[in-house]
C-alpha cells in the first residue's frame, strides 16, 4: 500500500472519529438541555401553586402576615431569576421560595386546627407532588449532566469538545449553604429542596 493511500486512510480515520466524537457530545449536550427545561417547568409549575396558597394563607393565617408576605416577595424573586435562565440566581432564588413555603407549612404543622381549611389542604397535597417532581427532574438532569461531562472529560472526546468550546455542565445540586434555617425556632425549619451551586449553566 503506497505511503498516499495510508495518509488518506489516516484522515478518513481521524475526520470519521472526529465526526462520531461531536456528534455523541451534541447528543449529550441536548440530554442536558432537554432535562434543564424538564427542571424549568417543574419549578413553574410550583410559582404558579403560590398565589392560590397565599390566598388560602389569608384565610388561614391572615394574623401572620409576616409568613405570607415573605412568600409572596421570595415568588417574585424565583420568578425573575427563572427568567434569567441563570443558576446561580435560580439557586438562590429557588431557596428563599422555599424558606418561605417552609416557614408556612411548619406553621401549618404545629398549628393542626388551620388544616381544617379543606383548600388549603388540597393546596399543600400538590405543593408536595410539585416538589417530588422537581426533585425527579433534578435526577434526571444530573445524570445527563454526569454522562455529558464523562465524555468532555474522556479521550478523544476532550478534543473535540476543546475544539468547539464545550464545557461541562453544572449539576442541580442542594447547596447545604442556600437551606439554612429561616428561624431559630427549631418550628420554622425551612422546606428542602435541591438547587444548583452558584455559578451560571453553560
Amino acid at each position: 500500500m503506497s505511503f498516499f493511500m495510508i495518509l488518506i486512510l489516516l484522515v478518513g480515520v481521524v475526520i470519521g472519529t472526529y465526526v462520531l466524537c461531536y456528534n455523541t457530545l451534541m447528543s449529550a449536550k441536548f440530554r442536558v438541555d432537554e432535562a434543564w427545561s424538564g427542571i424549568t417547568v417543574q419549578l413553574k409549575r410550583r410559582h404558579a401553586l403560590v398565589p392560590n396558597l397565599v390566598q388560602a394563607a389569608k384565610t388561614a393565617i391572615g394574623h401572620e402576615q409576616a409568613i405570607i408576605d415573605k412568600i409572596v416577595t421570595a415568588r417574585s424573586a424565583a420568578l425573575e431569576a427563572l427568567a434569567s435562565d441563570k443558576q446561580a440566581d435560580i439557586a438562590k432564588a429557588e431557596a428563599g421560595l422555599s424558606q418561605a413555603l417552609g416557614q408556612f407549612i411548619a406553621y401549618t404543622e404545629d398549628n393542626p386546627e388551620i388544616t381544617a381549611n379543606e383548600n388549603l389542604l388540597v393546596l399543600q397535597k400538590q405543593l408536595e407532588e410539585t416538589e417530588d417532581q422537581v426533585a425527579a427532574a433534578r435526577r434526571i438532569y444530573n445524570g445527563n449532566v454526569q454522562a455529558y461531562n464523562t465524555r468532555v472529560a474522556s479521550i478523544p472526546w476532550n478534543f473535540v469538545a476543546g475544539l468547539n468550546k464545550l464545557k461541562p455542565s453544572q449539576m442541580f445540586e442542594l447547596d447545604a449553604a442556600e437551606m439554612k434555617e429561616v428561624s431559630k425556632d427549631p418550628s420554622l425549619d425551612a422546606l428542602e429542596l435541591a438547587v444548583p451551586p452558584q455559578q451560571d449553566r453553560t
